[in-house]
């Protein structure tokens, strides 16, 4: 079997298609950045990083991962349940998590802006996850260019949003209404998808919702916990960082962290989208899948090593220059990072394939097994400064590397599954 990449092939063209969105989207971000942070100081950042990891919280529960299993039944008809059975948890995300939030409030009335936040976080939460419902209902009806143009109006307008609340000296909130009114526009391609989508026959619906929710019934009780692991080891490295360090730092850390995803951003998303319709409409006809995932990981690893070799040397001098001086604390900490990055890059996107394959559960507990290293590193990360004597920078590169293995590690033993399972089945 040829394991050269045919640039040609379906697959290219379709990532192709999904990347041109996503890299106008963050051109535009990459061209206002440089402008943005510099009408934002580190703690704005860093105080804004920790509601977004709020959201993503939420946004894992939001239609309890459901929507991930839209592009894998045979019918179009078995999908639009999936579809709608999401919405319906989405809507009980949301107001479950604006009573919750309300209840709270009312407890700590001293707090001005807490109802503020709580309401745009629900907001954020629940437009998030309606786009990718939307998303994966695209990416099942191959309307890549849906995705795309959703992608690009939603950068175009959070960032417009966020040079011209920074113009006016909001700060944390002008972040906040920014992102909200992004996720808004972003959303309003799905929005007239679902209008489409709900024109189809609703005889029985009830019903034939239950038995797809059985029958995806792994998605919640696999993916679902797989993904609030993740989530939640974000919002706790954020507190780590916060309390044992300072907000100012954890905003350096995060907008490290963001610059760092772009590759996968641009790329890896598209990529794995479009991995993730071949993959599973050629696992569900027991075609060989090894192969074309090869393929993906050698040309992803290819992608990924000059920008983040370049990120690895000069990460300091380069943020500084771009995005302030004052963002140089930044630049350091992407630098060692970056080995990271680049191993998470090939990793997240290839993601998909336990699912399609049926290893959720095993990948389940490689996920807990780097989750409590990972965690453990930032809860000891005073005690690594004084015990190794090193700074804050000689803890994150530790934790690069460690991360650096771990992911690869995860990765190679991927391939060599799927490798077994094609054998098996051939």
């Amino acid at each position: 079997m040829r394991s050269k990449i045919n640039l040609k092939s379906e697959l290219i063209k379709s990532a192709i298609v999904l990347s041109s969105g996503t890299v106008l989207a963050q051109a535009i971000s990459y061209l206002l950045t440089p402008f943005i942070t510099r009408l934002y100081s580190p703690e704005d950042f860093g105080e804004f990083g920790i509601i977004m990891r709020i959201v993503a919280f939420l946004a894992v529960i939001g239609a309890a991962r459901y929507e991930h299993a839209i592009p894998l039944p045979k019918k179009n008809e078995h999908a639009f349940h999936i579809y709608r059975l999401s919405l319906r948890i989405l809507m009980w995300t949301v107001g479950l998590t604006l009573l919750a939030g309300g209840i709270f409030w009312l407890f700590k009335s001293e707090s001005n802006n807490l109802l503020f936040y709580i309401v745009t976080i629900s907001a954020i939460t629940g437009f998030t996850v309606f786009i990718s419902i939307g998303r994966h209902w695209a990416i099942r009806m191959k309307w890549f260019k849906n995705i795309s143009i959703s992608t690009l109006i939603a950068s175009a307008t959070t960032n417009t949003a966020k040079l011209l609340a920074g113009i006016a000296g909001l700060g944390v909130i002008g972040l906040v209404i920014s992102t909200l009114l992004g996720v808004i526009v972003g959303s309003l391609v799905f929005v007239f998808d679902a209008f489409g989508i709900y024109k189809r026959n609703n005889k029985k619906s009830k019903l034939r919702r239950a038995v797809v929710a059985r029958q995806y019934r792994e998605f919640p009780k696999v993916n679902l916990p797989h993904s609030l692991i993740d989530a939640s080891r974000e919002l706790i490295i954020a507190f780590f960082l916060t309390l044992y360090l300072s907000t100012s730092l954890f905003g350096s850390y995060d907008h490290s962290f963001r610059m760092l995803k772009i590759p996968l951003l641009l790329i890896g998303v598209a990529v794995g989208q479009v991995l993730y319709n071949k993959i599973s409409a050629d696992f569900a006809q027991k075609k060989v899948i090894y192969p074309l995932l090869k393929r993906s990981v050698i040309l992803l690893t290819l992608i990924g090593i000059i920008p983040f070799t370049v990120i690895y040397i000069w990460g300091a001098p380069i943020f500084a220059f771009v995005f302030g001086e004052e963002w140089r604390l930044s630049g350091q900490i992407a630098a060692v990072l970056s080995p990271w990055l680049m191993a998470n890059f090939v990793a997240s996107s290839i993601s998909m394939v336990p699912a399609i394959i049926g290893k959720l559960k095993w990948f389940f507990w490689i996920g807990i097994v780097t989750t409590i290293m990972q965690l453990s590193f930032f809860a000891m990360f005073p005690e690594l400064m004084e015990i190794l004597r090193i700074t804050e920078i000689g803890v994150f590169e530790i934790i690069s590397w460690i991360m650096f293995v771990l992911f690869w590690g995860s990765t190679i033993w991927l391939l060599r599954i799927v490798k077994g399972l094609d054998h098996s089945n051939g």
